[in-house]
């Protein structure tokens, strides 16, 4: 009776770690990549889903960016001055010829501390050494937390060393990252992206031009005849190079299997994980945005002039959680992009176009010269 006995506990014990062993291959992680609007928006906005699960869902894939650069929270502001702005482009300005993507991340750090961040900083004390260190740092650390290796603890510290030297109120800004990580690190790419394309064209530098005389939003959104807006302009931009071309979610789901366990056995088996991945980038690439007179791959800003279609826009991804620089960000990269092209303007200075248009890096080529 003993042994019987004995022997049933030991199958059972033997079921119960089998199952798990299955039930955990099962569990396994998946990699779901959506890349049409209708996928993407039921992936980031799903019908009859709590703020709860949303929040879980989009915090995990973003361990890695808490994990690289400590951040605590998100920040949200208002338009940086169009003062903050020239000024901004003014103390970037180089003697030498210099990286275009130096100088379009040093002018929008720039005016993020004091347009945004802090109006009382004098522009002429951020230091041109700690402004370029901190954007060099910033894209370094942010492309290492893509990779498993662990990142050298001295990036950061020498990040934050410099970041605080830009921004030295402690009270106001605990840590500086959590506020200039949310809104220099996507606005100075959206600017880069819109500047390479309309500096050479003559209608899109007299719309943003024209804004930078009277910034306010009516002008933003002001056509000039059968031109584009400046809106159109940055939309567009927004369209064929999202700042954020991906935006992954963590789906946590029980297996089906685990429906006939009893709940203390149920409670012991790890949830399935899906990897699910919003490609931003391929849906406002695809046919859809197709007319007769432009092509989704081309950029084209008159393109919403007959085809409508800005509600397709994905960057600042859709629902509760849809970023909260869709508010602001816009006009200010409108205003930044005006501001340098004011400056940059072929007579004093002019840009060297490299081969292609870059992101967060591939800016190869891309130059500011000064004339001689």
């Amino acid at each position: 009776m003993f042994e019987l006995y004995g022997i049933c506990i030991s199958a059972a014990i033997f079921s119960f770690f089998l199952l798990s062993t299955v039930l955990g291959a099962v569990s396994s992680p998946r990699v779901i990549v959506h890349n049409t609007h209708k996928s993407i928006r039921d992936l980031l906005d799903p019908p009859g889903s709590s703020l709860n699960p949303l929040l879980r869902s989009r915090a995990s894939p973003n361990v890695r960016l808490l994990r690289a650069f400590h951040l605590s929270n998100t920040f949200v502001s208002s338009d940086p001055t169009i003062h903050a702005n020239f000024q901004a482009v003014d103390l970037a300005l180089p003697d030498q010829p210099t990286p275009f993507h130096v100088f379009v991340r040093s002018v929008t750090l720039r005016t993020i501390i004091v347009g945004l961040l802090n109006s009382h900083v004098d522009m002429t004390s951020l230091a041109s050494n700690d402004v370029n260190i901190v954007t060099n740092l910033i894209t370094e650390i942010w492309i290492l937390s893509k990779k498993p290796d662990p990142i050298p603890e001295h990036l950061l510290g020498m990040l934050n060393d410099r970041l605080r030297r830009l921004i030295p109120d402690q009270d106001a800004y605990p840590n500086p990252l959590d506020f200039v990580i949310p809104t220099w690190e996507t606005l100075w790419r959206v600017v880069a992206v819109t500047l390479a394309y309309v500096h050479t064209d003559r209608e899109a530098r007299r719309a943003f031009l024209d804004l930078t005389g009277c910034p306010n939003p009516k002008q933003f959104h002001t056509l000039h005849g059968a031109s584009p807006s400046v809106e159109n302009y940055i939309t567009e931009s927004l369209r064929l190079h999202p700042p954020v071309r991906h935006i992954t979610r963590h789906i946590f789901r029980q297996s089906l299997l685990t429906a006939f366990l009893p709940g203390a056995i149920k409670s012991r088996i790890p949830l399935r994980v899906e990897t699910h991945i919003a490609d931003i980038e391929s849906a406002q690439r695809s046919v859809p945005w197709e007319s007769d007179s432009s092509f989704p791959e081309a950029f084209d800003a008159a393109r919403f002039l007959h085809e409508p279609k800005a509600s397709g826009i994905l960057a600042f991804g859709v629902g509760p959680l849809k970023c909260a620089a869709m508010n602001w960000a816009p006009m200010a990269a409108a205003l930044i992009v005006g501001a340098i092209l004011n400056r940059v303007d072929g007579m004093n200075y002019y840009i060297v176009r490299g081969e292609r248009v870059g992101e967060r890096t591939g800016w190869d080529g891309w130059i500011i010269h000064k004339v001689a």
